[in-house]
Protein backbone atom coordinates (compact mmCIF):
# COMPACT_ATOMS: atom_id res chain seq x y z
CA UNK A 1 0.00 0.00 0.00
CA UNK A 2 2.78 2.46 0.85
CA UNK A 3 3.77 5.14 -1.72
CA UNK A 4 0.53 3.77 -4.33
CA UNK A 5 -1.38 6.94 -2.24
CA UNK A 6 -3.66 4.41 -0.61
CA UNK A 7 -4.77 7.76 2.36
CA UNK A 8 -6.01 6.15 4.55
CA UNK A 9 -4.80 3.20 4.55
CA UNK A 10 -0.94 3.94 3.64
CA UNK A 11 -1.39 6.47 6.74
CA UNK A 12 -2.16 3.68 8.67
CA UNK A 13 0.44 1.31 7.80
CA UNK A 14 3.30 3.89 7.82
CA UNK A 15 2.89 5.76 11.27
CA UNK A 16 1.75 2.04 13.44
CA UNK A 17 4.58 0.46 11.41
CA UNK A 18 7.20 3.66 12.75
CA UNK A 19 5.71 3.66 16.36
CA UNK A 20 5.73 -0.29 17.07
CA UNK A 21 9.72 0.53 15.80
CA UNK A 22 10.35 2.68 18.61
CA UNK A 23 8.97 0.70 21.64
CA UNK A 24 11.42 -0.97 23.92
CA UNK A 25 12.20 -4.79 22.21
CA UNK A 26 10.14 -4.49 19.15
CA UNK A 27 11.48 -5.47 15.58
CA UNK A 28 9.50 -4.65 12.73
CA UNK A 29 9.49 -4.86 9.04
CA UNK A 30 7.24 -3.60 6.21
CA UNK A 31 6.94 -6.24 3.44
CA UNK A 32 6.12 -4.81 0.11
CA UNK A 33 7.51 -4.20 -3.42
CA UNK A 34 9.49 -1.54 -2.19
CA UNK A 35 9.73 1.59 -4.21
CA UNK A 36 11.80 4.93 -3.42
CA UNK A 37 8.21 6.55 -2.59
CA UNK A 38 7.54 3.54 0.04
CA UNK A 39 10.75 3.03 1.66
CA UNK A 40 11.49 6.68 1.77
CA UNK A 41 7.78 6.68 4.26
CA UNK A 42 9.68 4.41 6.89
CA UNK A 43 11.99 5.46 9.81
CA UNK A 44 13.44 2.29 11.83
CA UNK A 45 11.43 0.17 10.11
CA UNK A 46 13.37 -2.35 8.18
CA UNK A 47 12.29 -3.18 4.79
CA UNK A 48 11.58 -6.68 3.31
CA UNK A 49 11.22 -7.25 -0.21
CA UNK A 50 8.58 -9.45 -1.38
CA UNK A 51 10.00 -11.34 -4.67
CA UNK A 52 8.43 -12.17 -7.62
CA UNK A 53 5.73 -10.16 -9.65
CA UNK A 54 1.72 -9.76 -9.27
CA UNK A 55 -0.19 -9.48 -6.36
CA UNK A 56 -1.52 -13.38 -6.25
CA UNK A 57 2.45 -14.63 -5.85
CA UNK A 58 3.34 -11.91 -3.60
CA UNK A 59 0.51 -12.75 -0.98
CA UNK A 60 0.22 -16.51 -1.57
CA UNK A 61 4.25 -17.41 -1.54
CA UNK A 62 6.45 -14.77 -1.69
CA UNK A 63 5.51 -12.94 1.73
CA UNK A 64 4.85 -16.43 3.62
CA UNK A 65 8.27 -17.07 2.64
CA UNK A 66 9.34 -13.74 3.85
CA UNK A 67 8.14 -14.57 7.13
CA UNK A 68 10.31 -17.60 7.53
CA UNK A 69 13.35 -15.93 6.40
CA UNK A 70 12.87 -12.99 8.45
CA UNK A 71 11.85 -15.37 11.66
CA UNK A 72 8.94 -13.09 12.17
CA UNK A 73 7.30 -13.70 15.70
CA UNK A 74 3.58 -12.76 13.74
CA UNK A 75 2.51 -11.39 10.81
CA UNK A 76 0.19 -8.25 10.94
CA UNK A 77 -1.89 -7.60 7.26
CA UNK A 78 -4.36 -5.51 6.10
CA UNK A 79 -8.49 -7.42 5.00
CA UNK A 80 -6.24 -10.21 3.07
CA UNK A 81 -3.47 -13.13 4.79
CA UNK A 82 -1.67 -15.54 2.90
CA UNK A 83 -3.36 -18.61 3.19
CA UNK A 84 0.08 -20.66 4.90
CA UNK A 85 2.10 -18.98 7.38
CA UNK A 86 4.69 -20.02 9.22
CA UNK A 87 3.59 -17.33 12.46
CA UNK A 88 0.14 -16.34 13.96
CA UNK A 89 -1.58 -13.68 11.73
CA UNK A 90 -3.48 -10.49 12.98
CA UNK A 91 -5.57 -8.92 10.52
CA UNK A 92 -7.02 -5.39 9.97
CA UNK A 93 -10.36 -4.84 9.29
CA UNK A 94 -11.09 -1.12 9.32
CA UNK A 95 -14.75 -1.74 8.78
CA UNK A 96 -17.02 -3.64 6.82
CA UNK A 97 -19.14 -1.13 5.06
CA UNK A 98 -18.97 -3.23 2.21
CA UNK A 99 -21.65 -5.41 4.05
CA UNK A 100 -23.81 -2.11 4.87
CA UNK A 101 -23.32 -0.05 1.97
CA UNK A 102 -22.73 -2.55 -0.77
CA UNK A 103 -23.85 0.04 -3.10
CA UNK A 104 -21.24 2.35 -2.39
CA UNK A 105 -19.09 -0.10 -3.75
CA UNK A 106 -17.82 -1.98 -7.46
CA UNK A 107 -18.79 -5.28 -7.93
CA UNK A 108 -15.53 -5.86 -8.09
CA UNK A 109 -14.43 -5.02 -4.79
CA UNK A 110 -17.94 -6.70 -3.49
CA UNK A 111 -16.72 -9.72 -4.62
CA UNK A 112 -13.00 -9.39 -3.81
CA UNK A 113 -14.50 -8.35 0.04
CA UNK A 114 -17.04 -11.48 -0.19
CA UNK A 115 -14.79 -14.13 -1.18
CA UNK A 116 -11.02 -13.17 0.37
CA UNK A 117 -11.74 -11.76 3.66
CA UNK A 118 -14.00 -14.22 5.26
CA UNK A 119 -11.24 -16.58 4.23
CA UNK A 120 -8.66 -14.81 5.93
CA UNK A 121 -10.81 -14.64 9.44
CA UNK A 122 -11.66 -18.34 9.98
CA UNK A 123 -7.61 -18.43 9.63
CA UNK A 124 -6.29 -15.32 12.14
CA UNK A 125 -5.37 -15.63 15.42
CA UNK A 126 -6.77 -12.07 15.93
CA UNK A 127 -8.76 -9.12 13.99
CA UNK A 128 -7.58 -5.54 15.27
CA UNK A 129 -10.75 -2.94 14.45
CA UNK A 130 -10.15 0.97 14.94
CA UNK A 131 -13.35 1.72 16.98
CA UNK A 132 -15.73 0.38 19.12
CA UNK A 133 -18.48 0.80 16.50
CA UNK A 134 -16.13 -1.11 13.87
CA UNK A 135 -15.41 -3.36 16.58
CA UNK A 136 -19.77 -4.54 17.07
CA UNK A 137 -20.41 -4.53 13.37
CA UNK A 138 -17.80 -6.50 12.92
CA UNK A 139 -18.57 -8.90 15.39
CA UNK A 140 -22.26 -8.52 13.60
CA UNK A 141 -21.68 -9.88 10.37
CA UNK A 142 -18.84 -12.44 11.82
CA UNK A 143 -20.29 -13.57 14.71
CA UNK A 144 -17.47 -16.44 15.34
CA UNK A 145 -14.72 -13.70 15.87
CA UNK A 146 -16.27 -13.00 19.65
CA UNK A 147 -13.51 -12.72 21.60
CA UNK A 148 -11.07 -12.19 19.16
CA UNK A 149 -11.69 -8.36 17.85
CA UNK A 150 -9.52 -5.41 19.70
CA UNK A 151 -9.91 -1.82 19.31
CA UNK A 152 -7.27 0.28 18.77
CA UNK A 153 -7.82 4.00 17.91
CA UNK A 154 -5.56 6.24 15.40
CA UNK A 155 -4.08 9.14 16.06
CA UNK A 156 -2.90 12.53 13.76
CA UNK A 157 0.34 12.44 12.92
CA UNK A 158 2.72 15.25 14.08
CA UNK A 159 2.64 16.88 10.78
CA UNK A 160 -1.00 17.68 11.76
CA UNK A 161 -0.28 20.80 14.47
CA UNK A 162 -1.60 24.74 14.63
CA UNK A 163 0.30 27.50 14.18
CA UNK A 164 1.53 27.35 10.44
CA UNK A 165 3.72 30.58 9.46
CA UNK A 166 1.21 32.61 6.71
CA UNK A 167 3.53 32.59 4.28
CA UNK A 168 2.96 28.71 4.36
CA UNK A 169 -0.51 29.38 4.22
CA UNK A 170 -0.59 31.46 1.31
CA UNK A 171 1.57 29.33 -0.92
CA UNK A 172 -0.85 26.43 -0.59
CA UNK A 173 -3.69 28.86 -1.22
CA UNK A 174 -1.60 29.64 -4.39
CA UNK A 175 -0.85 26.10 -5.67
CA UNK A 176 -4.15 25.34 -5.13
CA UNK A 177 -6.19 27.85 -6.32
CA UNK A 178 -8.19 28.68 -3.59
CA UNK A 179 -9.07 32.55 -3.52
CA UNK A 180 -11.52 32.98 -1.05
CA UNK A 181 -12.29 31.94 2.62
CA UNK A 182 -12.92 28.44 1.82
CA UNK A 183 -14.57 24.87 3.54
CA UNK A 184 -12.51 21.88 3.59
CA UNK A 185 -13.49 18.45 2.81
CA UNK A 186 -11.05 15.64 2.94
CA UNK A 187 -12.00 12.17 1.50
CA UNK A 188 -11.80 9.99 -2.20
CA UNK A 189 -14.87 11.11 -4.12
CA UNK A 190 -16.64 7.97 -3.16
CA UNK A 191 -20.82 7.56 -2.52
CA UNK A 192 -20.10 6.92 1.02
CA UNK A 193 -18.25 10.24 1.56
CA UNK A 194 -21.38 12.03 0.88
CA UNK A 195 -20.51 14.85 -1.08
CA UNK A 196 -22.94 15.37 -3.24
CA UNK A 197 -25.22 16.58 -0.05
CA UNK A 198 -22.06 18.10 0.99
CA UNK A 199 -22.33 20.17 -1.95
CA UNK A 200 -26.35 20.65 -1.91
CA UNK A 201 -25.55 22.36 1.10
CA UNK A 202 -22.58 24.28 0.02
CA UNK A 203 -24.63 26.23 -2.81
CA UNK A 204 -27.01 27.04 0.51
CA UNK A 205 -24.46 28.67 2.30
CA UNK A 206 -22.86 30.32 -0.49
CA UNK A 207 -26.18 31.72 -1.07
CA UNK A 208 -26.72 32.80 2.57
CA UNK A 209 -23.01 34.19 3.05
CA UNK A 210 -21.91 35.56 0.12
CA UNK A 211 -18.66 34.54 -2.02
CA UNK A 212 -16.78 31.18 -0.02
CA UNK A 213 -15.11 27.93 -1.99
CA UNK A 214 -15.16 24.69 -1.06
CA UNK A 215 -12.18 22.53 -1.43
CA UNK A 216 -12.84 18.64 -1.75
CA UNK A 217 -9.22 16.47 -1.40
CA UNK A 218 -9.53 13.18 -2.30
CA UNK A 219 -8.92 10.91 -5.47
CA UNK A 220 -11.60 9.97 -7.80
CA UNK A 221 -12.89 6.72 -7.00
CA UNK A 222 -16.02 4.41 -8.21
CA UNK A 223 -19.17 6.55 -9.36
CA UNK A 224 -17.17 9.62 -8.62
CA UNK A 225 -18.50 11.55 -12.11
CA UNK A 226 -22.07 12.32 -10.00
CA UNK A 227 -20.30 14.90 -7.93
CA UNK A 228 -18.71 17.20 -10.80
CA UNK A 229 -22.03 16.91 -12.31
CA UNK A 230 -23.56 18.27 -9.27
CA UNK A 231 -20.94 20.89 -9.20
CA UNK A 232 -22.09 21.98 -12.35
CA UNK A 233 -26.04 21.57 -12.16
CA UNK A 234 -25.32 24.95 -9.73
CA UNK A 235 -22.63 26.62 -11.58
CA UNK A 236 -20.21 26.26 -8.86
CA UNK A 237 -16.91 25.34 -11.69
CA UNK A 238 -15.30 28.18 -9.97
CA UNK A 239 -16.11 27.68 -6.53
CA UNK A 240 -15.67 24.14 -5.89
CA UNK A 241 -11.79 22.80 -5.97
CA UNK A 242 -11.28 19.45 -6.16
CA UNK A 243 -7.38 18.73 -5.98
CA UNK A 244 -7.30 15.25 -6.14
CA UNK A 245 -4.54 13.55 -3.92
CA UNK A 246 -2.28 16.27 -1.82
CA UNK A 247 1.00 15.04 0.34
CA UNK A 248 0.29 15.11 3.98
CA UNK A 249 2.48 18.60 4.51
CA UNK A 250 0.20 20.60 2.13
CA UNK A 251 -2.77 18.84 3.86
CA UNK A 252 -1.54 20.37 7.25
CA UNK A 253 -1.65 23.30 5.41
CA UNK A 254 -4.75 23.13 4.14
CA UNK A 255 -6.29 22.35 7.39
CA UNK A 256 -5.00 25.41 9.21
CA UNK A 257 -6.01 27.37 6.27
CA UNK A 258 -9.61 26.17 5.92
CA UNK A 259 -12.46 28.46 7.82
CA UNK A 260 -14.29 25.10 8.45
CA UNK A 261 -13.85 21.58 8.55
CA UNK A 262 -16.24 19.32 7.25
CA UNK A 263 -16.65 15.39 7.51
CA UNK A 264 -20.39 14.21 6.27
CA UNK A 265 -19.62 10.75 6.00
CA UNK A 266 -22.97 8.32 5.94
CA UNK A 267 -20.17 5.86 7.48
CA UNK A 268 -16.55 5.41 8.87
CA UNK A 269 -14.71 2.68 10.97
CA UNK A 270 -12.91 5.47 12.28
CA UNK A 271 -12.98 9.08 10.77
CA UNK A 272 -9.23 10.03 11.43
CA UNK A 273 -9.65 13.39 8.97
CA UNK A 274 -11.64 14.70 12.13
CA UNK A 275 -8.57 14.46 13.96
CA UNK A 276 -6.11 15.86 12.02
CA UNK A 277 -8.01 18.83 11.69
CA UNK A 278 -8.75 19.30 15.22
CA UNK A 279 -4.75 18.68 16.11
CA UNK A 280 -4.76 21.61 13.61
CA UNK A 281 -6.87 23.98 15.52
CA UNK A 282 -9.59 24.12 12.78
CA UNK A 283 -13.51 23.89 13.72
CA UNK A 284 -15.30 20.61 12.62
CA UNK A 285 -18.47 19.77 11.64
CA UNK A 286 -18.98 16.11 10.98
CA UNK A 287 -21.95 13.33 11.00
CA UNK A 288 -23.58 12.07 13.83
CA UNK A 289 -23.40 8.29 12.41
CA UNK A 290 -21.18 5.14 12.59
CA UNK A 291 -18.22 5.88 14.54
CA UNK A 292 -17.63 9.56 13.94
CA UNK A 293 -19.34 10.37 17.32
CA UNK A 294 -16.64 8.46 18.84
CA UNK A 295 -14.06 9.76 17.10
CA UNK A 296 -15.26 13.26 18.33
CA UNK A 297 -16.56 13.51 21.13
CA UNK A 298 -18.00 16.86 22.24
CA UNK A 299 -15.45 18.87 20.30
CA UNK A 300 -17.45 19.16 16.46
CA UNK A 301 -20.73 19.84 15.74
CA UNK A 302 -22.44 16.26 14.74
CA UNK A 303 -25.48 16.84 12.40
CA UNK A 304 -27.67 14.29 10.39
CA UNK A 305 -25.83 13.20 6.89
CA UNK A 306 -28.67 12.83 5.30
CA UNK A 307 -30.23 16.14 6.21
CA UNK A 308 -28.62 19.00 3.51
CA UNK A 309 -30.00 21.40 6.03
CA UNK A 310 -28.25 20.50 8.84
CA UNK A 311 -24.89 20.72 7.34
CA UNK A 312 -25.50 23.65 5.76
CA UNK A 313 -26.91 25.24 9.04
CA UNK A 314 -24.20 23.92 11.36
CA UNK A 315 -21.37 25.53 8.40
CA UNK A 316 -23.14 28.74 8.59
CA UNK A 317 -22.87 29.05 12.27
CA UNK A 318 -18.87 27.86 12.29
CA UNK A 319 -18.28 30.52 8.82
CA UNK A 320 -20.40 33.78 11.02
CA UNK A 321 -19.93 32.96 14.60
CA UNK A 322 -17.08 33.47 15.98
CA UNK A 323 -17.38 32.35 19.45
CA UNK A 324 -18.57 29.06 17.99
CA UNK A 325 -15.30 28.93 16.09
CA UNK A 326 -12.89 29.44 19.11
CA UNK A 327 -14.80 27.15 21.03
CA UNK A 328 -14.87 23.96 18.80
CA UNK A 329 -10.87 24.89 17.93
CA UNK A 330 -9.93 25.02 21.65
CA UNK A 331 -11.94 21.73 22.29
CA UNK A 332 -10.98 20.04 19.12
CA UNK A 333 -7.30 20.71 20.17
CA UNK A 334 -8.02 19.11 23.29
CA UNK A 335 -9.73 15.97 21.61
CA UNK A 336 -6.86 15.51 19.55
CA UNK A 337 -4.58 15.20 21.85
CA UNK A 338 -6.21 12.29 23.81
CA UNK A 339 -4.54 10.20 20.81
CA UNK A 340 -1.68 9.13 20.07
CA UNK A 341 0.37 6.55 17.62
CA UNK A 342 2.20 5.26 20.13
CA UNK A 343 -0.20 3.97 22.59
CA UNK A 344 -2.01 2.44 19.60
CA UNK A 345 1.54 0.81 19.13
CA UNK A 346 1.33 -0.49 22.46
CA UNK A 347 -2.06 -1.33 22.51
CA UNK A 348 -1.13 -3.77 19.04
CA UNK A 349 1.51 -5.30 20.39
CA UNK A 350 -0.49 -6.54 23.20
CA UNK A 351 -2.85 -8.24 20.83
CA UNK A 352 0.77 -8.98 19.16
CA UNK A 353 1.93 -11.03 22.72
CA UNK A 354 -1.51 -12.73 23.19
CA UNK A 355 -1.50 -14.60 19.80
CA UNK A 356 1.93 -15.74 20.22
CA UNK A 357 1.32 -16.72 23.59
CA UNK A 358 -1.01 -18.81 22.62
CA UNK A 359 1.08 -20.18 19.33
CA UNK A 360 3.24 -20.97 21.84
CA UNK A 361 1.21 -22.91 24.08
CA UNK A 362 -0.52 -24.77 21.00
CA UNK A 363 2.66 -25.98 19.67
CA UNK A 364 3.44 -27.34 22.93
CA UNK A 365 0.63 -29.61 23.68
CA UNK A 366 1.87 -33.49 22.77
Amino acid sequence: MVGSRQTGNETYVVNLSQALAQLPDVKCGAAGVLTSASSGRFANVEPVALRGSGNWFRLLYALPAACRDWKADVLHVTYVSPFLVPCPVVATVHDVSFKRYPEFFSPRDRLLFATLLPLTLRRVSAVITLSRHARQEILDVFPYLNGKVHVTHLAPSPLFRPGAEKELLQRVRSRYRIASEFVLAVGNLQPRKNLVRLINAFASVRRRIGPIQLVIVGKAHWQSSVVHTTVRRFGLEHDVVFTGYVPDADLALLYSAAGVFVYPSVYEGFGLPVLEAMACGTPVVASNTSAIPEVAGDAALLVDPYQEEQIADALELVLTNHDVTRSLSAMGLIRAQQFSWRRTAQEALSVYQTVLEQFEDRKALP
